[in-house]
């Protein structure tokens, strides 16, 4: 199990995937450097490996609780590089739990020319931001009865989110879609190809990976470029466990501009990244069957094949 894990883990590093959609074929190639998974996500350090987090945030192995189950909790994670490439698709899997009927406030997924507060007073990050946010709003303010939703807003770096309205005035689309207390975790893909913007949201009633939902596409998004990727969650008078067990991104290329070529400089700096990475895990592989044996233990008799 621990084996399989980490050779999954590591193959995805330079893996390379090649889809194709109802329009046209897209290479999408994995970028680990904005990506974070189980069951490595935290170093001993408590460190992601390429982001940055603050505010009441907690990373372990397997998620990164941006927020818990307290009142007035504000947390966010942040890449630290801006991103290199025009148009990409990200996968969040996320848990919003609590014990409530009720929860609050939400999480939201940013793309910005900057990064975001820690604890800002936008769902955990900042207001006034140049870009994209994606927002999983679990708490009904305006009192319609139209929460949890999920809704796309653009900002200029000049306007102030609309807590009041829940974001209803400013919002370019959304859709309606219960995200609390679910028996898996949920998922969302946040995909913006050619000025397009998609979210497809995965209601957690399942564990079966393909059961995608259009929430909806948008046409005609100008986004800047450059920005970073990010994740912040913040509770009020009511309060959710908000964590992200994981976020996976790839940068999306169509086939004219040959997106799964990179030049031998780049090959090399990838390998020499790998191997290092490689040997890094393989420490922390050692480390773990040193310090919980009799884990290690089971995994080999349960993965031993019977004798005939």
């Amino acid at each position: 199990m621990i084996s399989f894990s980490i050779n999954l883990l590591l193959c995805s590093i330079l893996c390379i995937l090649v889809n194709t959609s109802t329009q046209q074929t897209v290479h999408r190639r994995f970028e680990y450097k904005y990506s974070f998974k189980p069951p490595y996500l935290a170093q001993k350090d408590g460190s992601v490996p390429f982001w940055e987090y603050g505010g009441n945030a907690i990373a372990s192995g397997e998620s990164v609780r941006l927020a818990p189950s307290l009142r007035s909790q504000k947390g966010a994670i942040w890449t630290k590089q801006p991103i290199n490439f025009d148009w990409w698709e990200v996968d969040v899997m996320f848990k919003i739990t609590g014990r409530g009927r009720i929860g609050a406030d939400g999480l939201a997924f940013w793309y910005t020319t900057q990064r975001g507060d820690y604890t800002g007073d936008v769902f955990g990050s900042s207001d006034r931001w140049n870009g994209l946010a994606v927002i999983f709003d679990s708490f009904d303010n305006d009192n319609k009865h139209n929460n949890p939703y999920i809704m796309a807003v653009l900002n200029d770096g000049t306007k102030n989110f609309d807590h009041k309205s829940d974001g209803s005035t400013q919002l370019l689309s959304g859709c309606l879609r219960d995200f609390r207390n679910k028996p898996f975790p949920t998922r969302a893909r946040i995909e913006y190809y050619m000025n397009t913007l998609t979210v497809y949201f995965h209601n957690g009633l399942t564990n079966n990976e393909a059961d995608y939902e259009l929430c909806f596409r948008a046409e005609n998004v100008q986004l800047p470029r450059g920005g970073f990727f990010g994740l912040s969650a913040a509770t009020g008078g009511l309060a959710d466990d908000h964590d992200v067990i994981h976020l996976l991104t790839s940068s999306l290329h169509s086939a004219q501009q040959g997106g799964q070529q990179i030049s031998n400089d780049e090959q090399q700096k990838l390998s020499q990244e790998y191997q290092e990475y490689q040997k890094k895990l393989e420490q922390q592989k050692e480390d773990y069957r040193k310090e919980h044996p009799d884990e290690v233990r089971r995994y080999s008799l349960s993965d031993a094949s019977p004798i005939a």
